[in-house]
């Protein structure tokens, strides 16, 4: 390894350093090295065991001043979590070594992140006079992909998908270089010794000639490309041709669920779209996440905005964040759309053969490559809230980034499964807690092999072998029945349980909480299934305290697909005179079976809920924002994203009328009362913001309930109704007001992403030897 050269021995005062954090695989150990020369110290850094190890020897104010640097003056990508330091005798080192990494090393957060293109390599790709030039796989230490190529640890060249690119001489050199940005830069690469680039026609024959050109010549006549990258394939078309759009939303079965688009300047997006703090800072970081933004009048006037995200106020924009992408741009047009490349229902497509087989027919054109994709990961989105960015889909670029948890004595590495829906799972092994990228929805054999292909990754990297299996007990879980089958004892964790600890988990709250619990479905211990719940507890336990009253779900999946069949049930259980009840209804809903709806529901209740997901999806359906959904919670996001173009302060509306009895919520004066405005042409942003301040009050009211009357426990907010940014500003306004502190998703989502952290949480909690055993938790 590199050793830099001070002279002689340059003893005096020794220091130890263990530091963790970020500090694996983003140019730590060599800007240490730098930071050690600098200073003229002696000593060695290297990686152990899941942090790095630094020992510097020399005159006390040159320690004095690494130290004071390193605390200070650390950059991202890297970030120091923790640093525990140690006097040590002098040994009389001559020099400062990076020292090879012990290949027992069994760190299982040891492994890095892929990272957006640095602005170095950026001007190298645009300059004519570098090497490389329009090298679409330039990388150095601070940029490219690592979570993707990683096959095994120790994080070496030879152990990536980059191993079998031979470095040439002057790759070789820099490499060697401990001043040079590239220094054990692992996925390294120029035009001579790296990747290559190939254009395949619809037809799947490789075309010779510019790449570059076919590619923008595909963009420029509104066909569809299709674009290998980091985590998989996107789809890509040009975001100003409405035409393009339509036709690879008609290819790719996608009618009306939003799609993202990428620009290559953050000075193009600033023209077309609001941006704030939080949100510039988000998609120039190195993670580059879709981040939700609103229009300015010239994204209006240019956009087919109805095409890329119809019915929304908010679009999904991203930064460029490979050398690849940003080349597109430079022929193409300003702004493209990026969407996962896969048919519907399927993984991203992340093999040359899978695109070739599974895209056939969706585009004009593929840009391939030869570097392998070792695992598949979709783009992270997340939003501006409060002033902090928080994240909605949790995958390229934050994963495996781990999270740290509160745990409480000794206890066995945990596999939290997750759920069936927006997938992801936990690997949790002290208080590290290894959450997956997003995997999607488990509901078919093609999704379960994909799961089973990431964990597969997981658990090869961090060779563990969790002794603990936290599941939903769902019966109908396709993904918990896989992970079980033939186990003796795994651990059951309730949906909405899971939910509130992976709040707590990710604020490192140890406490019991109350928690407000908003979301679709998920089972519940009387065997019904739940959404809008407050309940108290730990880790370890919990109690239900106040409910949603049950209503109907006629036809039971059917009705999460057709809104307007939940809000036929809600108008009946809310109207006495079910012949007037069913009168409204058809006039609601003049184009559907409206009869056939209120028969089932006279013959029989049939799967009843207490859902806040399809709450929001009857009022939806009410206002006439979404009768019928194309794809998962549209109607519900259909009527937050109308609170978007309201500027409206937590206390500037009314509220509709409801009571709390016997641990229930009872809307019917709720429904009454929107029926009502909608029959007198009360405007429906005006309904939208009153059902909005309404539910912000009930759960106001039921954490008051749960509470008691000098309890002021912490309140955490979790489940996908809390991706609501209005709801959750008002909602902390009221809480605030009644002194409680509250805390939301940031760092996961609040949806079931966040599922398997708190199936993680609460296994480890119950299994440890100073808590309650491994069967407690039941809830009541």
């Amino acid at each position: 390894m590199a050793k830099g050269k001070l002279g002689g021995a340059n003893t005096g005062k020794r220091l130890r350093l263990d530091v963790t954090g970020v500090v694996q695989g983003v140019g730590f150990r060599p800007y240490i090295y730098r930071l050690a020369q600098k200073n003229h110290l002696t000593g060695f850094v290297l990686n152990n065991a899941g942090k790095v190890s630094i020992e510097v020897e020399g005159r006390k104010g040159d320690i004095d001043a690494f130290y004071h640097a390193l605390k200070t003056e650390t950059a991202a990508p890297a970030r120091i979590d923790a640093l525990k330091g140690k006097v040590l005798f002098p040994s009389g080192d001559e020099n400062f070594s990076i020292k090879q990494s012990e290949k027992n090393d069994k760190a299982a957060t040891a492994f890095p992140a892929d990272l957006a293109v640095c602005e170095e390599c950026l001007a190298e790709i645009h300059d004519e006079t570098s090497r490389y030039y329009q090298y679409p796989f330039t990388s150095c230490t601070y940029c490219g992909p690592r979570y993707t190529v990683i096959e095994k640890l120790p994080y070496d060249r030879k152990t990536t998908s980059m191993s079998t690119f031979v470095l040439c001489e002057d790759c070789q050199q820099v490499y060697e270089d401990p001043n040079n940005r590239r220094f054990h830069a692992q996925t390294i690469a120029c035009p001579v010794c790296g990747p290559q680039m190939k254009f395949v026609n619809e037809n799947g024959k490789e075309q010779e000639n510019d790449w570059l050109r076919r590619a923008a010549d595909v963009l420029g006549t509104n066909g569809t490309l299709a674009v290998k990258g980091i985590g998989g394939f996107h789809l890509m078309c040009n975001a100003l041709s409405k035409q393009a759009i339509e036709r690879l939303r008609k290819r790719k079965n996608r009618p009306s669920k939003p799609l993202a688009l990428m620009a290559g300047d953050i000075n193009v997006i600033e023209q077309y779209f609001n941006l704030d703090e939080t949100e510039r800072k988000a998609l120039k970081s190195p993670q580059a996440p879709i981040v939700l933004l609103t229009p300015k009048q010239k994204a209006k006037e240019a956009l087919p905005l109805d095409a890329i995200a119809p019915g929304l106020y908010r679009i999904g924009v991203m930064m460029a964040y490979t050398p690849l992408h940003h080349l597109l741009f430079t022929q193409g047009p300003e702004l493209i759309i990026a969407t996962s490349g896969n048919r519907s229902g399927l993984p991203i497509a992340k093999t040359n053969d899978e695109a070739l087989t599974q895209l056939k027919g969706m585009v004009e054109g593929f840009l391939i490559h030869d570097r392998a994709i070792v695992t598949r990961i979709d783009d992270s989105v997340g939003q501006s809230m409060n002033g902090q960015f928080s994240l909605i889909r949790r995958a390229r670029g934050f994963v495996p980034d781990s999270i740290s948890i509160p745990t409480s004595g000794e206890a066995p590495a945990v596999l939290g499964a997750g759920a069936e829906m927006k997938n992801t799972f936990c690997v949790l092994d002290n208080d590290k807690a290894l959450l997956s990228q997003h995997i999607g929805d488990i509901d078919s054999l093609e999704s379960l092999a994909s799961y089973q292909e990431r964990l597969d990754h997981v658990l090869s990297l961090s060779e563990k072998n969790p002794e603990v299996i936290a599941y939903d007990p769902h019966p109908a879980y396709m993904i918990s029945k896989e992970l079980t089958a033939g186990l003796e004892n795994p651990l059951p964790v309730y949906h909405h349980h899971a939910h509130m600890a992976a709040c707590m988990a990710e604020h490192q709250l140890e406490t019991p909480v109350i928690g407000c619990i908003l979301d679709g479905t998920g089972y519940g211990t009387d065997g019904t299934m739940w959404g809008f719940e407050i309940l108290t507890g730990d880790y370890s336990n919990f109690e239900r305290n106040v409910h949603l009253q049950p209503v109907s779900l006629p036809g039971g999946e059917a009705a999460i697909r057709h809104p307007w069949m939940m809000a036929v049930s809600l108008i009946y259980e809310a109207v006495e005179d079910k012949e007037m009840a069913s009168k409204t209804a058809a006039e609601l809903f003049t184009e559907y079976q409206v009869p056939l709806v209120a028969a089932q529901l006279q013959g029989s209740q049939g799967i009843r809920v207490s859902s806040a997901g399809r709450l929001f999806d009857a009022v939806a359906a009410m206002l006439g924002l979404c009768k019928k959904s194309s794809y998962e919670g549209e109607a519900a996001v259909l009527l937050s994203e109308m609170m978007e173009k309201q500027s409206l302060e937590p206390e500037t509306s009314d509220i509709y009328e409801f009571t709390i009895a016997q641990g229930e919520w009872k809307i019917d004066g709720m429904i009454q009362g929107i029926l009502a405005d909608i029959h007198h042409g009360i405007a429906k942003e005006t309904i939208a913001a009153k059902f909005h301040h309404t539910i912000a009050e009930m759960v106001c009211a039921g954490v008051c309930i749960a509470a008691g009357e000098t309890s002021k426990l912490p309140v955490v907010l979790s489940g996908g109704v809390w991706q609501n940014r209005y709801l959750v500003k008002v909602t902390k306004h009221l809480l605030e007001q009644h002194g409680y502190s509250e805390f939301t998703h940031r760092q996961v989502p609040a949806g079931d992403g966040n599922i398997a952290l708190g199936q993680a949480a609460v296994a480890k909690w119950r299994c440890s030897k100073n808590n309650v055993s491994i069967n407690a938790g039941k809830g009541r």
